[in-house]
């Protein structure tokens, strides 16, 4: 665990208690500042070149990829003035490697990229690198207009006029007015930097004066004589002037300031409208469509302090550890406690740093690291959001500001009993898919669990989108989102995407198939949300979580007896199939309603008979593709039924060695279901009929070989020898 330092944290903490988004920000940039650079010595981190007053206001390190590697040059390009005589003159410009043990002396303090000079004097260059003409005009800004020469930089400039040592950025400012020192400037740079080369390169000045000339003493010691930004007042000043002007002037030409409550802090003081929000929430862009939005006026409904506005800068770089990139969408989970503390702020730290890019910041990784914690997780809530960006529009797509992992834990268990219920045995259920995530064999809770607040749950079973061009209401994040909330999933639209996914894997089919995995996949998602009680919709669908089917505690061991003739051999494998389809119906209380029967049994018949088709009469346009579940209706399936009965009397009379019938156990059942759905009319929707229709077909179609398998179980059991009972 990397070093926290717990006072720096309480210097910082203006609340206890975790109530806002904005809070969030603030406790991670609490954090950062209570967390040293482990980059530097443990002599580095305790001496600090910045004043107390100025260390909210610096970012040392976001110049972390402009210092020397082994592998890669970078520079540090220094303007050195000597203001000790009546002029200033430029003594030399000195470029070599940036080493990281001068960067706390530059007094660097970001500003965004593309948004031209830096906050502070020292400025950062491209990061694809600058060649040698690019390099002199960075000399040139810090010169001329950084310091106001030009009139750009007000804030600077009363700096220059209010403060004792302000005299210091004036001279700069004759420095810079001065007709060669531009030819000065590309002259020095020209002898050190081949014109070849675009290494990395800050640029800065270092200042050779009396330190007894200042009002302010200047940290720190000298270099041959020069003080860099960073260790003299009036620089690290003009710095924080410029600072807190852009917070007021942020997407607006008149500042966005006054008296008023942080929204953060609660505390009376100077508030600012149009601070940064690493999110790119809280911006006043297109007020210009609202007449009544006037961005000068931000800082009343939108007021942060300056300090509050620092804190959420310092933070930006952890709260950007939290995020993933999922189908064109950043992702944030952020973990917080309802109510911080030293102690809690240290976990926090540490989970985030110890989640690697390949965990992806997902609830589940982080909920994990934190239970570890002597702390807790009873307090432990997540902030979940996804975002778009639609160049430089922000769109928020999904939010959950309080969630916790248990709402996905109860639909993980829930999923995992009936993956070890009859809905997955020889007796009634289907086989299991091989190496499909949390659908297979051995599927263990945590395994779900991850799999639920990742996505990936979802992924798998309702529609997909274009990911070039992702729509707003993505249905896998929209039950995502759900899963995570608790919050109530209506059974007709899962029902309806379920559907729809069907029959985009069947158009990516070469052959047009029924994707097996994804309907099993379904079956097992939609089974374990009516257990958990999360379905909502009509009729038997919330009655489902108090299914009587078995479980791996309590299984259902099929009467041996039931499968043997009087004279100890097995009996015909019909018999088998209809012992697991009539075990399926009754541990099913969904299927009790008449019309999702008959829709289900009309569905096994077009399965076993397509199946029929193709292992027995080598056809390949079977009925199972002429009847994709997506085009089935009421009509249809009333429609259906005489055909089917029709070819199974057809088929029945060219295979002497199955008799009269060749499915019996659908003989009575499915013209009396489909009576009984007719006798009380056909209201179900659609894509209800659909999907247990499509159930219905890959139950058929492997109704025969999950009959083999129960055959084999039952063989075991009563000690028969397969090779004997082959007429079976």
């Amino acid at each position: 665990m990397s070093a926290f330092d717990e006072s720096t944290f309480d210097q910082h903490r203006s609340f206890d208690s975790v109530t806002s988004l904005r809070r969030i920000q603030t406790l991670y940039g609490m954090i950062a500042e209570a967390t040293p650079d482990t980059s530097q010595s443990e002599e580095e981190t305790q001496t600090t070149i910045i004043p107390e007053d100025y260390q909210l206001y610096v970012t040392p390190n976001e110049l972390d990829d402009f210092v020397q590697s082994e592998d890669e040059d970078k520079r540090l390009a220094t303007v050195h003035v000597d203001v000790t005589g009546d002029t200033p003159t430029l003594e030399t410009v000195d470029i070599r490697p940036l080493r990281r043990e001068i960067v706390p002396y530059l007094g660097f303090s970001r500003y965004p990229w593309g948004r031209a000079i830096d906050h502070s004097i020292t400025r950062r260059g491209a990061g694809g690198g600058s060649n040698r003409n690019t390099v002199m005009n960075y000399c040139v800004d810090c010169l001329r207009r950084w310091t106001n020469a030009g009139g750009n930089e007000p804030a600077v400039g009363q700096t220059a006029e209010e403060h004792p040592d302000g005299w210091i950025i004036q001279a700069l400012q004759e420095l810079s007015t001065t007709d060669t020192i531009e030819n000065e400037i590309e002259s020095e740079i020209t002898s050190q930097m081949a014109s070849g080369v675009s290494p990395r390169v800050v640029a800065t000045v270092a200042v050779k004066l009396d330190p007894e000339a200042l009002a302010t003493p200047p940290t720190g010691e000298a270099e041959d004589g020069y003080y860099y930004p960073g260790q003299i007042d009036v620089f690290n000043a003009a710095m924080v002037a410029r600072k807190n002007e852009k917070l007021a002037e942020k997407n607006t030409d008149v500042p966005s300031r006054g008296e008023g409550t942080c929204l953060v802090t609660g505390e009376e003081a100077e508030v600012f409208g149009t601070a940064e929000d690493p999110l790119a929430l809280f911006t006043i862009q297109h007020t210009e469509r609202f007449n009544e939005l006037k961005p000068e006026h931000a800082w009343r409904s939108h007021p942060v302090s300056s300090s509050a506005a620092l804190l959420i800068q310092s933070g930006a770089s952890l709260i950007e550890q939290c995020r993933r990139t999922q189908r064109g969408r950043s992702v944030y989970t952020i973990p917080y406690y309802t109510r911080m503390d030293p102690v809690r702020a240290k976990d926090l730290e540490y989970a985030i740093q110890e989640t690697p890019s390949e965990s992806q910041a997902t609830l589940s990784h982080l909920q994990e690291l934190l239970e570890d914690s002597e702390e807790g997780t009873g307090e432990l809530r997540f902030y979940v959001i996804s975002l778009r960006n639609d160049n430089g529009d922000i769109n928020v797509l999904h939010e959950l500001p309080d969630a916790t992992i248990q709402p996905a834990r109860n639909v993980a268990n829930a999923h995992c009993q009936v993956l070890n219920s009859s809905s997955f045995d020889a007796a009634a259920g289907f086989d299991e898919p091989d190496n499909w995530g949390p659908y297979s064999q051995g599927t263990e809770l945590a395994d779900a669990v991850k799999s639920i607040v990742s996505g990936r749950y979802t992924f798998g079973t309702v529609a997909l989108t274009n990911d070039d061009n992702p729509a707003i209401d993505d249905s896998s994040e929209w039950l995502t989102f759900a899963l995570l909330s608790g919050e109530p999933i209506p059974a007709d639209r899962l029902l309806d995407e379920y559907i729809k996914r069907l029959a985009q894997e069947r158009r990516k089919d070469e052959e047009g198939r029924l994707s097996e995995n994804h309907l099993k996949a379904q079956f097992t998602q939609l089974r374990a949300l009516a257990r958990t009680g999360r379905l909502t919709g009509r009729d038997a669908y919330p009655k489902l979580m108090e299914s009587t089917e078995a479980t791996a505690n309590s299984p259902e061991e099929p009467p041996v007896e039931h499968f043997l003739t009087a004279d100890g051999e097995l009996r015909p494998l019909d018999v088998f199939r209809e012992y697991r389809l009539n075990t399926f119906l009754a541990n099913r209380s969904e299927l009790d309603e008449p019309q999702r029967q008959a829709a289900f049994l009309v569905g096994v018949l077009v399965g076993q008979l397509g199946q029929y088709q193709n292992s027995e009469r080598g056809m390949e346009g079977t009925i199972l593709a002429q009847h994709p579940a997506e085009r089935i209706t009421a009509k249809r399936i009333k429609r259906l039924v005489p055909e089917l009965i029709h070819k199974l009397s057809v088929y029945a009379s060219d295979d002497a060695h199955r008799g009269t019938v060749l499915f019996p156990e659908l003989e009575d059942l499915l013209p009396k279901t489909v009576e009984e759905a007719d006798g009380i009319g056909w209201t179900l929707p659609t894509e209800d009929l659909r999907f247990h229709f499509a159930l219905g077909q890959l139950y058929g179609k492997r109704a025969t070989s999950r009959a083999f398998d129960l055959r084999e179980q039952i063989a075991s059991k009563a000690g028969i020898d397969l090779e004997s009972n082959t007429d079976n």
